[in-house]
């Protein structure tokens, strides 16, 4: 349903259209669909990895973040296993070649490209009370039962 009001500064008319049952349910399914399809830690992800990256054919670049992605799931493109160590090390402030949950968590909270992400590491119980760096990658690349990063 639309109604017309006149513009009291400006003297236009404007179509004002009401929300009917019908399209208030269309605007919740919408929702729902991109908060179970995890649209927007997509698009967070995709935005992340181009203020990472700052590629020179945005376009290409884009269409082969979403084939990672696709293939490899959402943690791929942004960070190799170098980048990964790094941030590891950062982390293992002793260098004893490990680091506790604690830590470990914190590190997998900066590697998080969106607030969904970061949530799962949070409620994650899967971080073992020793990570070396090893363990570290297979937290990141390969989860156990409950995804930290998905």
């Amino acid at each position: 349903r639309q109604m017309c009001i006149r513009d009291r500064y400006m003297g236009n008319n404007i179509t004002v259209f009401r929300m009917s049952r019908q399209s208030n349910e269309l605007k919740e399914d919408a929702e729902r669909y991109l908060r179970e399809h995890h649209i927007q830690e997509l698009f967070e992800d995709l935005a992340t990895a181009v203020c990472f990256k700052l590629p020179e054919n945005l376009e290409g670049f884009l269409v082969e973040q979403l084939k990672l992605k696709k293939a490899k799931g959402f943690k791929s493109g942004l960070y190799g296993d170098g980048e990964l160590r790094n941030i590891f090390t950062l982390y293992d402030l002793k260098n004893e070649g490990y680091i506790n949950t604690e830590r470990c968590r914190d590190a997998l909270k900066v590697l998080a490209s969106s607030e969904h992400q970061q949530n799962l590491v949070e409620q994650s119980k899967d971080i073992p009370d020793k990570v070396d760096p090893k363990e570290f990658l297979r937290l990141w690349y390969f989860p156990s039962p409950t995804p930290l990063i998905s």
